[in-house]
């Protein structure tokens, strides 16, 4: 493999890890413009059109951490290969669904195929390119990963009006297939020369306790907070990940090395991050409802109201990579917040009768500030090591 270092096929390799990614950060928010559809056609509630995206991200969240272990154990080639196969059947899985429990069950498989696509790509970067190249290689492989986020509703939206629901599954099979192909032709197969203990206990607490408390607060949307069988769930789940820290802090071969969270850059990295996506998530979720629902736009005008987000995502993170060396990163993590917070400030006045241009402003500035934040996540991340830990946080909203 290390040969491929002195090889033009190296950036083909990169080109065909990036283009899969984009399914990935696709079919996060892909069903958004769909929900309205789905309530219909499936007859779902609220909970589960919430449990229609917390499958694909909660498992996608939980199995991050183990997955990239596979790949080191039993390679990294074969792994991407059974990875890329997984995500193809349950998205044709997902297409097919005719019921909110089959839909629920094929979005969990797809995010466990992501949750193996991601890491597995990720750990081919420092084997195929030099050490100058990689942060070349890594922006672009996270920029891929970004875009396949605000994507998704729009190419969603045009797929509704066009075809039936299911269609938007069936974006990603020719994607997966012309990558099975290309990984099949020009990856070599490596695998790490050190023999890393499966953290068994880790990953069962890590796993249970994410659904467990993830599933308690979705039901909150049904049962309200002073529901006694809703808060036993999410103490249930709070416990849960309790056993899972005090595990790792005296297991031998932890399943995270908790001496991350020393690293101040690491800890609010995470913490900061993860408030981003809180905002990010929860936005992609209400405004197509929005546009939809209260304005009553089809999906593809509602995928098109939306696609300002990209734009602005694009100039924070390229305007970011052009002046974090003057500024530094901590200015631009707060640019990024105040284009945000300014954002959302003009988001809570939008009502039925404000026009689009309103919307427009500050969908943009939303669009600055996940750009921004999203660049100095790249960089964080880069810095560290702990590609499968920080991702996990990052998608776990």
């Amino acid at each position: 493999m290390n040969t491929i270092q002195n090889s033009s096929k190296r950036w083909w390799v990169l080109a065909v890890l990036a283009f899969s990614l984009l399914t990935v950060g696709l079919d996060m928010t892909v069903l958004n413009l769909a929900l309205p559809t789905l309530a219909t056609d499936l007859h779902a509630t609220t909970s589960q059109l919430q449990w229609f995206a917390n499958a694909y991200n909660l498992v996608l969240a939980a199995a991050l951490l183990p997955a990239g272990m596979l790949g080191d154990r039993f390679g990294r080639k074969k792994m991407l290969l059974i990875a890329l196969l997984l995500f193809g059947v349950a998205s044709i899985g997902c297409a097919y669904a005719h019921s909110t429990g089959a839909l629920i069950a094929w979005r969990a498989v797809l995010g466990l195929g992501a949750a193996l696509l991601m890491p597995l790509s990720m750990s081919l970067l420092p084997v195929i390119f030099s050490e100058d190249e990689r942060p070349k290689a890594m922006r672009i492989w996270v920029t891929a990963s970004a875009l396949g986020m605000p994507l998704g509703p729009i190419l969603g939206g045009w797929m509704l009006k066009t075809f039936w629901w299911g269609s938007i599954f069936l974006i990603n099979v020719p994607i997966i297939i012309i990558s099975l192909i290309a990984v099949a032709l020009l990856i070599s197969e490596s695998r790490s020369s050190e023999k890393h203990r499966i953290d068994g206990f880790g990953i069962l607490t890590s796993s249970l306790g994410l659904v467990t408390l993830t599933y308690g607060v979705t039901q909150t949307g049904d049962t309200g907070w002073g529901d006694g069988g809703t808060l036993a769930t999410i103490l249930a789940g709070l416990l849960l990940l309790g056993l899972f820290v005090w595990w790792q802090r005296s297991s031998r071969s932890p399943l995270v090395d908790l001496g991350l969270f020393r690293e101040a850059r690491f800890t609010w990295g995470a913490t900061l991050a993860t408030l981003v996506n809180f905002a990010f998530f929860g936005f992609l979720f209400g405004l197509p409802l929005f546009f939809q629902a209260v304005n009553g736009l089809d999906a593809q005008a509602t995928g098109l109201r939306i696609l300002p987000l990209i734009g602005g995502l694009l100039v924070g993170s390229q305007v970011s990579g052009k002046i974090v060396k003057k500024l530094g990163d901590k200015a631009i993590v707060a640019i990024g917040f105040l284009f945000m917070a300014f954002g959302l400030f003009l988001g809570g006045f939008t009502d039925v009768t404000t026009g689009y241009g309103f919307a427009a402003i500050w969908i943009v500035s939303l669009g600055i500030g996940f750009g921004s934040v999203s660049h100095f996540r790249q960089r964080w991340t880069r810095r560290l090591g702990s590609f499968q830990l920080s991702e996990a946080v990052l998608v776990l909203p």
